[in-house]
């Protein structure tokens, strides 16, 4: 135990600043794609128009994630690959956060529907500038990967603490209908407070690991490199497909104000959400160790999946038990959600053990996409679900109500019962060959050392072996 104490590659600062970052990037995360439904509502968007103009931005994002990830993995800055990206992000995403909630008012319908798909276009590319070279800076900080599990870890604790902040503040910041400070003010305490907790490791973070490169990798190097990481494909087609449903987040501030008829009980059920993650957070770390990620995953899945399901059936008569079934079944989102965080620094072993080609960039860029691919399709999906089930904002009957239910509870268990298969039956990557394939990247062992450890083949690229 001791041995493991002292033998952390990053100092505590520095660990702790990384993680504290991620407070700040979920407060922008959370007031985005939890509160931007709200937001377009509060403004007088209808529901078919929010879904619509919420996935234009998509066709930006779908060249924006790939290239800007080409882009951290080619550029060389002087002091670091992926340190001054986060330093540039950290301005940038609070002026792109400020700028999305300060539609002016007076501006026709298609103005205020171009500053939004604008206002939207921006942020997306702030929030990939801060998340691509944050995630690949932990590959880069230790080589160890029992510490840079731990280090992930803490940051999905840091994420839900920062998405429960966001939660309790903005109804007092906001306030009902507007009363106190609007949204374009509560953007501006928000975002400041986000740029706080994310500027400490633009000065405490070190750059201590980067692969030997005889010359700089060429695009086509690099697309090979991720076209033959078919692990991290699998891995992220199951990770899409789990998020696609997942409306709890998107809609719960829709329906504590709309369906209970209380704002602050968003607030509630916020933390109802968010504790459970902090809880099985700080739990991840011991259970890694004792079992492969893959099966835990499966388990948390299928346990978010039950526990949805069992909630539609009981009902939101009673707020009671909409809380406690929350927090339960949200101890199941909890673990996938501090899980999914940890496979692509596995692949990336992988990929750099199988290609030669470490691409730390192109690998966190496709995380990237398919996070902010999950967070735009579904506030479209739910705004669509809610619409095409009887609900509007102006006028909220029983019918609209039950499609809300409906939504943040049976449709938000598909998408966990659906990526089960892909990840058992396609994603055959396990822990202990992945720490194998890492001394071998590190130069520790031997190529035929490493090949006789690993508990199967899997196999090398052929530009390998010439």
């Amino acid at each position: 135990m001791n041995k493991r104490k002292n033998a952390w590659q990053t100092s505590k600062l520095e660990r702790m600043a990384y993680i504290s970052y991620f407070i700040g990037q979920l407060i922008f995360y959370t007031v985005v794609t939890s509160f931007a439904l709200t937001y377009l509502l509060n403004r007088g968007f209808n529901e078919v128009i929010i879904g619509s103009i919420l996935i234009v931005p998509k066709i930006w994002d779908a060249v924006n994630d790939s290239l800007f990830g080409v882009v951290v993995d080619k550029v060389r800055f002087k002091k670091g690959r992926f340190l001054p990206w986060i330093r540039i992000s950290t301005v940038f995403m609070p002026l792109a956060t400020i700028f999305f909630f300060s539609v002016p008012d007076g501006l026709s319908e298609t103005v205020k529907c171009v500053w939004i798909i604008i206002g939207y276009i921006l942020w997306d590319s702030a929030y990939t500038m801060c998340d691509v070279p944050i995630y690949a800076l932990s590959t880069s900080m230790t080589s160890d990967i029992n510490e840079r599990t731990s280090i992930l870890s803490g940051t999905r604790l840091a994420g839900a603490i920062g998405g429960i902040l966001v939660s309790m503040l903005v109804p007092s910041l906001y306030g009902v209908n507007g009363a106190n400070l609007g949204w374009n003010k509560t953007a501006l305490v928000l975002s400041v407070l986000g740029a706080l907790f994310m500027l400490p490791i633009c000065f405490l973070g070190k750059e201590r690991f980067h692969s030997e490169q005889e010359k700089e990798p060429k695009f086509k190097d690099l697309w090979n490199g991720f076209i033959h990481n078919r692990y991290l494909l699998v891995f992220q087609i199951s990770r899409f497909v789990c998020y696609l449903t997942l409306t709890l987040e998107v809609l719960n501030a829709v329906f504590s104000q709309y369906v209970i008829g209380d704002e602050t009980f968003g607030t509630i059920m916020s933390m109802a959400i968010g504790l459970p993650v902090i809880v099985v957070a700080l739990l991840i770390p011991a259970l890694v160790r004792k079992w492969d990620k893959v099966y835990i995953l499966v388990f948390f899945m299928a346990f978010f999946s039950g526990m949805s399901i069992i909630q539609y059936f009981v009902g939101y008569q009673n707020t009671s038990h909409v809380l406690l079934l929350t927090a339960l079944k949200c101890l199941g989102y909890g673990g996938f959600f501090t899980l999914s965080y940890m496979f692509v620094p596995d692949c990336i072993e992988y990929g750099q053990y199988v290609t030669g080609e470490r691409n730390e960039g192109i690998s966190f860029g496709l995380q990237t996409f398919v996070g902010k691919m999950n967070s735009a399709l579904i506030s479209s999906i739910a705004a669509f679900i809610i619409a095409s089930m009887g609900f509007s904002a102006q006028n909220v009957t029983p019918q609209g109500a039950h499609g809300v239910w409906f939504a943040i509870t049976l449709i938000a268990s598909i998408g966990p019962i659906l990526s089960i298969p892909i990840i058992l039956l396609f994603y055959k990557l396990r822990d202990k060959d992945v720490k194998i394939m890492a001394q071998y990247n590190n130069g520790e062992i031997t190529r035929e050392e490493s090949t006789a450890l690993l508990t199967r083949d899997y196999g090398i690229y052929e530009k390998c072996k010439n």
